[in-house]
């Protein structure tokens, strides 16, 4: 694999496959596990069918995301109760599983599903940690029926990846990387409606997917954080210097994990040094203290998290700065949004806000970096 999908989503209907996490109950025990499919609803440009979560009381995707999927062409997409009732009723030729469940690995409930899915022919895109093309049932009805398995994180040929020699620094346009005070903040939510206001004003912007939802929504990508350490920069390098290539104006880097996590930073690390960027978006979670992986580990605060991200970058003289603050205001009552906004403006002189409810603040964030 040279990081382009070994199928074009553009060409089919594909079913997004949420077992058990989509719904509305399910995501107040584990928040995190549809992200994916989150995602894929609303940045996807590519047909889709509905959703499948048999567990789930909503009917449609709306009734579940609400305002995150405001003005979305997917927002009345419906969920099924059972995939071969979805696969029935859309005649969807790819499913796409749509769900970060611990540790990447597959659940054992998921297998008939999969199984009956590729003995009807269609094709499977994951991005598990767990290889599909590993599992000899799913092999075996892949190769009966000539359906595709894309495992995101692991079809990648590692001899087409560079060692990184930070050679981003001599692309002299916008590069945009936006970095956590913590991982699972919005890092991609934030670099996706960045990209959106640039091709909105006519700019020839390009995101460059870094991890699977991202590169399951682009349809080509590397997922850093599955690459072996000494690949995981030059594979940011790499997809930035061949975009250059097409004459991209505007790059807008998919961040991933936090300095500040004690497991994720080396992919932090990793897309600081191959991007090289020109410049930072800060991404802030306010109610959170303590790193998502570990209460040993408080949260910096905003201007030590600016100053060390600004001198983690090499070559030093890049001199790149974080232009803008964006904050993860889930859960916040009004009034905690606009004093815990003001707070952070008047600390760094920058512009904050969040990416998903304050348009403006994305308005504002854009004309620090065109």
């Amino acid at each position: 694999m040279n990081g382009n999908a070994p199928i074009d989503l553009n060409k089919h209907v594909s079913l997004i496959y949420a077992e058990g996490v989509f719904g509305s109950q399910a995501r107040a025990k584990f928040p995190m596990r549809a992200k994916t499919a989150d995602g894929i609803l609303r940045y996807a440009s590519y047909p889709i069918g509905g959703i499948v979560d048999s567990k789930a009381t909503e009917r449609s995707a709306k009734e579940v995301l609400r305002a995150y999927l405001e003005n979305c062409k997917n927002a009345d997409l419906p969920i099924f109760s059972s995939f071969k009732e979805a696969q029935t009723k859309t005649r969807a030729t790819i499913l796409i599983l749509g769900a970060a469940p611990e540790g990447g690995e597959l659940p054992k409930e998921w297998e008939d599903d999969i199984v009956w899915a590729l003995e009807q022919g269609m094709h499977i895109v994951s991005g598990l940690h767990y290889s599909l093309k590993e599992n000899e049932k799913f092999r075996h009805a892949a190769e009966k029926s000539k359906a595709v398995i894309w495992d995101v994180r692991s079809d990648v040929n590692l001899q087409e990846i560079p060692i990184c020699s930070a050679k981003a620094y001599h692309i002299k346009k916008p590069i945009v990387l936006t970095v956590g005070t913590d991982a699972a903040l919005g890092k991609m939510t934030v670099s996706y409606e960045l990209y959106k206001a640039a091709l909105q004003k006519g700019i020839k912007s390009c995101m460059i997917p870094t991890g699977q939802t991202c590169i399951m929504i682009e349809g080509w990508g590397y997922s850093i954080d599955a690459l072996p350490a000494d690949f995981m920069a030059g594979a940011v390098e790499k997809m930035i210097l061949e975009k250059d290539a097409k004459e991209y104006e505007t790059f807008f880097v998919e961040g991933q994990g936090s300095l500040y996590h004690p497991a994720f930073s080396n992919t932090t690390i990793s897309l600081l040094h191959g991007a090289v960027p020109t410049h930072l978006v800060l991404v802030h979670r306010p109610q959170r203290k303590h790193s998502i992986g570990s209460s040993l580990v408080k949260l910096p605060s905003i201007p030590e998290a600016i100053a060390h991200y600004e001198a983690a970058i090499l070559p030093r003289y890049r001199n790149a700065r974080v232009v803008a603050v964006a904050l993860n205001t889930a859960g916040m009552t009004d009034e905690e949004i606009t004093n815990e906004t003001r707070r952070i403006e008047k600390e760094t002189g920058l512009p904050v806000g969040d990416a998903i409810r304050d348009p403006d603040f994305v308005r504002r964030a854009l004309e620090r970096i065109l």
